[in-house]
């Protein structure tokens, strides 16, 4: 599975989540990359491409602001695969607090974004391998209409 992480400019967060999850899971493929080409450019970090979109089984985002950015770019064709984690732009690489937030919310499994994609076959298969969970233990959190987050 190819797991694609975007931040800004690909310097602290997405960056962190990509060492991060690579080191603890070496059987599935992690990459990362910034959404703004002013501040990869200024940074000397990788900027996001269609290629890295199509690529990508799963694309985890840090804002909102980053699905929109793709979308402008891209209409709607990638965004059945974004995850937004929502962790703000206030961490350095590798800080301990940007690791733990990151593992919280991959350990929280209460995406609304996740529960829609369970009604797909195709992307519920993906869910599952993401996340390590079987089919049964989805469904028994799954409850249609409750897309209130948790955390």
């Amino acid at each position: 599975m190819n797991i694609l992480f975007l931040c800004t400019s690909n310097l602290n967060r997405s960056k962190t989540a990509e060492d991060h999850f690579a080191a603890k899971d070496p059987l599935r493929v992690y990459r990362s990359a910034g959404l703004s080409e002013k501040e990869c450019k200024r940074n000397n970090t990788t900027l996001c491409s269609e290629e890295l979109l199509t690529w990508a089984d799963v694309v985890f985002v840090m804002e909102k602001e980053h699905v929109r950015r793709i979308e402008k770019y891209t209409d709607q064709r990638f965004l059945e695969k974004i995850i937004n984690l929502n962790i703000p732009d206030v961490y350095q690489r590798g800080e301990l607090a940007l690791i733990e937030q990151l593992e919280k919310r991959r350990d929280a499994m209460q995406f609304k974004e996740l529960f829609a994609r369970i009604e797909s076959p195709s992307s519920a298969r993906a869910a599952l391998r993401l996340f390590e969970a079987s089919a049964t233990e989805l469904a028994e959190t799954y409850q249609p209409g409750n897309t209130e987050e948790k955390f």
